[in-house]
């Protein structure tokens, strides 16, 4: 998910973390940089691996690994992470896309047949940075930047561990903050690729995806007040708010635009400080949901009390207790402007070394919503932004059903998913995973 310092939202469940769980050595493997438990929990058809991965100095990464159910040898190999910044993947793996749901009083895991990925690909789950989920360590990540090497780092070392992996096709997915972090981790794969230190795994990098992102904030923030005032399922704002929304604009605008400019901290700490309260932050007063606007209310993460059982814990190595979006990690972003920094040339990076893209929007979200998203993939360049601006959106249908809308060219995909809030595969499970499908394996939306 996006956090912004304006946004109170109850998907945020920052806990403390408790005293390291005792005696978790069942099934327990220690290979250089990786030590994993073989849980059985969710899907156990399949080979799983959970625990803690290296990616730095005093950074323990917590991962959980699925095989995929069909062909795990030669199925693509797919990282998820979700977003925040300081937001748990564990929000994917059991809530959206992942193989694992809870039953009706979260006592028991059970398999998500409906939609989970691990159907077609191997699954890769993991926290970051330190303090998010179940990870830990020295916490001294302040930005995307930052970030990137250290995810490098840790894909480095769950390949090495598992060399079985290293030739499979890779794709890097993510969801809104992931709109920063997977195109900035994927482009700095793609440019380790390009000069592999000694020792180092190619990657097989192949695409990534990025669902209801913040990547563009110049163009993605012209589209709040357009989703908040004249959306598909009506003004959730009064005409006044929705035009102090228009208002407000032009200087949020201009301080972008200075924040692209500069680069500074200084610059981008303020645009994203006038831009949350003046434009983004009026929503507030809908009293709606800033990832639904259908609704007040939030998914509710019932999947928690059963991650933090002394047994789960124990089953997949954890450590410590489960903070699903940590408030500490991700204030440490606020002071270097993060959030209005640009990743779109990361995009257009990775298209013109032939890596494909897919961006996918649930068409209910308010806070990374689907019309910024389409309008700035029609505005960035890449060599085939023709092609692809060239095309207009066509029903997406799954089993006969409409479930969206689809636009390709150039290597680029955007879908539109209706009737879905921010955790598309939440709401549209069936819809998701066709196109996800589509995507790993080249098949045709049409």
């Amino acid at each position: 998910m996006h956090l912004s310092k304006w946004v109170v939202s109850s998907l945020l469940a920052y806990t403390a973390l408790a005293s390291p769980v005792k005696d978790v050595l069942m099934n327990h493997r220690q290979t250089g940089n990786a030590s994993f438990h073989q849980p059985k929990l969710c899907d156990p058809t399949v080979q799983q691996y959970s625990g803690y991965l290296d990616a730095g100095n005093n950074e323990h990464y917590f991962f959980w690994f699925f095989e995929s159910r069909t062909n795990p040898d030669t199925a693509p190999l797919t990282v998820w992470l979700n977003g925040g910044p300081g937001c748990s993947s564990m929000i994917g793996l059991w809530q959206e896309l992942g193989p694992c749901r809870v039953n009706a009083d979260g006592t028991q895991d059970v398999y998500n047949d409906a939609g989970s990925w691990n159907k077609v690909s191997n699954m890769l789950f993991f926290d970051q940075p330190s303090g998010v989920g179940f990870s830990y360590g020295a916490d001294n990540v302040h930005s995307t930047y930052q970030a990137a090497p250290l995810s490098y780092n840790l894909i480095q070392n769950f390949l090495k561990a598992f060399p079985k992996y290293q030739k499979n096709d890779f794709h890097f997915y993510g969801e809104s903050y992931g709109g920063h972090y997977v195109p900035e981790f994927a482009d700095y794969i793609l440019q380790q690729n390009l000069n592999l230190a000694q020792g180092n795994v190619h990657v097989n990098l192949k695409s990534i995806g990025v669902g209801n992102g913040i990547t563009d904030a110049l163009i993605q923030n012209q589209y709040y007040q357009p989703m908040a005032c004249n959306s598909t399922y009506g003004s959730v704002l009064s005409p006044t708010d929705c035009q102090t929304m228009l208002d407000n604009l032009p200087k949020c605008t201009s301080m972008t635009q200075k924040c692209y400019a500069t680069g500074s901290d200084a610059d981008c700490e303020a645009a994203d400080n006038y831009c949350g309260s003046n434009v983004m932050g009026i929503y507030d007063n809908s009293g709606r949901s800033y990832y639904d606007v259908r609704t007040s209310q939030e998914i509710p993460s019932t999947y928690i009390n059963f991650l933090n059982q002394s047994s789960t814990m124990a089953a997949i190595g954890a450590t410590s207790q489960y903070t699903e979006c940590s408030n500490p990690v991700g204030n440490k972003f606020y002071p270097t402007g993060d959030d209005s920094r640009n990743f779109a040339p990361n995009v257009t990076d990775l298209l013109n070394h032939g890596v494909q893209v897919l961006l996918y929007a649930g068409d209910a979200d308010y806070i990374c919503n689907w019309m910024g998203n389409y309008a700035w993939s029609n505005q960035f360049d890449f060599n085939g932004a023709d092609a692809y601006r060239s095309q207009q959106l066509a029903p997406f249908n799954v089993n006969g059903k409409e479930v969206g809308q689809f636009k390709q060219g150039g290597n680029l995909t955007f879908v539109r998913i209706y009737e879905a809030g921010h955790e598309v595969p939440y709401y549209q499970p069936e819809a998701s995973l066709q196109m996800f499908t589509n995507q790993v394996q080249g098949l045709a939306y049409s």
